[in-house]
């Protein structure tokens, strides 16, 4: 039978585990990622990378990971094991981005507005999504239809205005979801998808 004291222990890294999974700093590793924060954590006290994102590094101690963020406009740099100046850790991280991860983005009838426009932000090669980066979806021909921010997935989804100025072929024509990149941290990248007819 569990002590309490193990299903308290159970419980927050439950918890916090939820937080991790979200980017929020100072979490302790959850179940899901735990095991795996804490097996490169072991015993020792150490500073590790957190491939998923730069910006953020995984603090261990007694066994215990916990996600915390570098400074603003610093990365984390596992030789010394501190934030520092992205120039002086490495060139900026290549991104990916996949557009229409929520399904085709589609024609809203009559109005000529474009409903379900989606796309994901990740470092190249990395296993989460970036969180709170600003994507822009745009027509093929560069004329902006919405601009929505990451989740902590790296998902960014939504609708353009109703009576959208914008020709119907255009629109038809696709379009195409932009990430400016963070300068010195992450590049930019883009991807284009189709727009169905209702």
């Amino acid at each position: 039978m569990a002590s309490t004291g193990g299903i308290g222990k159970a419980l927050t890294a439950t918890a916090a585990g939820a937080l991790l999974a979200l980017g929020v700093a100072a979490a302790p590793a959850t179940a899901a990622t735990a095991s795996t924060a804490e097996e490169r954590c072991g015993t020792a006290d150490s500073r590790l990378a957190r491939p998923q994102d730069h910006r953020f590094y995984v603090q261990c101690h007694a066994g215990v990971a916990t996600v915390l963020p570098c400074p603003t406009g610093q990365v984390f740099s596992p030789v010394p094991q501190l934030c520092d100046a992205p120039e002086r850790v490495r060139p900026a991280a290549p991104t990916a981005l996949a557009a229409a991860v929520r399904g085709p983005a589609r024609l809203n009838g009559l109005l000529f507005g474009v409903k379900n426009l989606s796309a994901t932000v990740r470092i190249d090669g990395a296993p989460a999504g970036l969180d709170g980066v600003p994507v822009t979806f745009t027509t093929l021909g560069g004329r902006t239809l919405c601009t929505a921010v990451t989740d902590q997935f790296g998902a960014a989804g939504c609708d353009s205005p109703a009576r959208l100025s914008i020709p119907l072929d255009e629109i038809l024509r696709g379009y195409r979801a932009s990430y400016q990149g963070i300068g010195g941290i992450y590049t930019a990248s883009s991807a284009t998808a189709p727009v169905a007819l209702l």
